[in-house]
Parts: C-alpha cells; sequence; structure tokens
C-alpha cells in the first residue's frame, strides 16, 4: 500500500508513526514538501522524498499531484498542513474515482475553518459557544481583547491587547477581535471515520506552549469533553482526524479554532495509547471491521516520550 504525506514539515512524528506501521501493513511511504530542508525528510531512508512545487499556483499545483499520484500509483493521500488542504478537498472526487482514498473532509468544511471570524459567528449560531467578537469601535471600552487572525492556523498570529496605546490601526481584511477570557486552555483530537461518523476523542489540558504547538500537556478525558466531541463531530461529519482548541470554566466549553487535519498536540493523544493514524489505515483496509478503544486512564500517571511531557488526569 502506497501512502503519500504532503508537506510534513517540521511534524516528522507523523513520518515516524507511519514507519512504525511500515512492516505489518506493507507501507511504501511517500513524502512530499516544497522545501528540501524540512526535518522529516532526514528521518529515515526507508521514505521517498520529493520536491514539489508550492501550492500558491492551484492549476501547477494540481497538474503536478495527479501526475505523481498516478505515476508512483499512490493509494492514501494523508495532508499534514494547512496549506493544501483545498485543494485536495477540490481534487477528491477526481481521486476517489480512480479509487485513491484522500484523507481529507469536504470544501465546505475546509472553507468553513479557514475564516476564523465567520467560523465564531456559525458556530454561536449553532448551539456551540465561541468568545464575543469585539468590533473595532469597541476595544478602547472592552479591554482586554484578543487580536487574531482571520485566516491564521493555531495561536502564532494572536495577540493579547491589555492597553490603549497597544490597539492597532484598523485591517478588517486581516485581523479581528474577541473577548479575553481567561480560562483554562484545552486541545482536543476528534476521529471519525470516513463516512464523517464519531469514532473517539482525547483531550488534553494545555500545560506549555511553543509557537502554537503544545510541548506538555495533561490527557483528561472526562465526560464534558466526551460529549462536546460528539456534538461537534455530528455538525463538521468531518473525514479522520481534527484538532480543537478551546477554553474552559467548569459551566462553558469556548471553543476558540477548529483545525481541519491533524493537529500539533496529537502526539499526547498518540502516546497515550490512542492511535488514530492506524484506525484511519484500517478504516481503509478492513471497512467492515469496527475499531474500538478499551485504554482506560489511571489517576496521577506520568508518562514520558522523546521531547513531550504526558500527565494523565
Amino acid at each position: 500500500m502506497k501512502i503519500l504525506l504532503i508537506n510534513p514539515g517540521r511534524r516528522d512524528y507523523i513520518v515516524k508513526y507511519f514507519l512504525k506501521l511500515k512492516k505489518k501493513y506493507n507501507l511504501k511511504i511517500f513524502l512530499i514538501d516544497c522545501d528540501k530542508y524540512i526535518p522529516s525528510f532526514k528521518v529515515s531512508k526507508d521514505t521517498h522524498n520529493f520536491i514539489s512545487p508550492k501550492n500558491k499556483d492551484k492549476k501547477l499545483y494540481k497538474s503536478f499531484l495527479r501526475k505523481f499520484i498516478k505515476k508512483y500509483k499512490i493509494k492514501i493521500i494523508f495532508p499534514v498542513s494547512d496549506r493544501e488542504l483545498q485543494i485536495l478537498a477540490e481534487e477528491k472526487k477526481f481521486y476517489e474515482k480512480s479509487r485513491v482514498n484522500v484523507i481529507v473532509s469536504n470544501q465546505k468544511f475546509i472553507k468553513f475553518t479557514q475564516n476564523k471570524k465567520q467560523m465564531s459567528k456559525i458556530l454561536n449560531k449553532n448551539g456551540f459557544y465561541s468568545p464575543e467578537i469585539i468590533k473595532y469601535y469597541e476595544i478602547s471600552r472592552k479591554l482586554p481583547v484578543i487580536k487574531k487572525k482571520i485566516s491564521g492556523s493555531g495561536s502564532v498570529f494572536q495577540s493579547v491587547i491589555k492597553k490603549n496605546w497597544q490597539i492597532p490601526k484598523l485591517d478588517e481584511k486581516s485581523y479581528f477581535y474577541s473577548k479575553y477570557l481567561n480560562y483554562e486552555e484545552y486541545g482536543i483530537d476528534i476521529l471519525n471515520d470516513l463516512n464523517g461518523n464519531y469514532v473517539h476523542s482525547c483531550c488534553r489540558k494545555k500545560i506549555l506552549m511553543r509557537s502554537g504547538d503544545t510541548d506538555k500537556a495533561k490527557i483528561v478525558n472526562v465526560k464534558v469533553f466526551t460529549d462536546f466531541a460528539k456534538k461537534l463531530s455530528l455538525f463538521t461529519k468531518h473525514i479522520g482526524i481534527i484538532d480543537v482548541d478551546f477554553l474552559y470554566n467548569e459551566k462553558k466549553i469556548f471553543i476558540l479554532d477548529i483545525n481541519p487535519r491533524i493537529g500539533g498536540g496529537y502526539p499526547f493523544t498518540h502516546e497515550f495509547g490512542f492511535n488514530y493514524l492506524k484506525n484511519i489505515l484500517l478504516m481503509i483496509l478492513k471497512p467492515k471491521k469496527r475499531f474500538l478503544f478499551h485504554k482506560k486512564i489511571k489517576k496521577n500517571k506520568k508518562i514520558f516520550t522523546k521531547g513531550i511531557s504526558i500527565y494523565s488526569h
């Protein structure tokens, strides 16, 4: 089975996780990225690495992908970053006709997640909560507020505005503002099957962050978060894994962001024993079989992995 990981970049742990499945499932792993110096290319000699054009030119990028997938007889396409999601969603029906499995949600859902301001409004209208959007002229009397990039990914392009002198010039095309909520932040991975049905979720309380990724976290799979995951899964009907960031104040869950692909906090889910990548493979190889997770969380258990500290609840 030939699998293609698109734009793995610095998330070399995803390559390592698939390499562990290589022998058992007879995988041949291909990587493409527009940057030849990415860490993922240096993980193993057992991957087949190629340089791709940048996806700014959609027509060129689509043509490159079609030729590449046909030439190397790729059967599974697994996107790792945000950059190519819309293109793959547009091409999904084309590939499915050739019996190529594309692990990406539909165009409507991808578009929904790419405009963070609009996403917040839609969530609030559909039974979910997200921080109140603050209009520009209201900022000075509603400080502190969060400045966030409309099309940003993770928390890299956001900042807290606490004083009037920090208020930037009006830029409605690039940024929006929301109420600052001083609650504890969590991330949750939600796994759906290839038909958009809920399979499993794993929640973590964020302890240490760096460049939008979680460096240290505490696993907290409690009923309130599982129920939230099931409700959101039913609303999104996404395919595969989504990564959701939210705040919790013991009463309400406030959604900060929804990333329609594997997120930077996934290693915590994986290392804790929930192998979502393996389950996605099995959904393709054994579609009639139902896979369940039976792992129980033990109190006060601490798990160390390379570069990651994981604490259970």
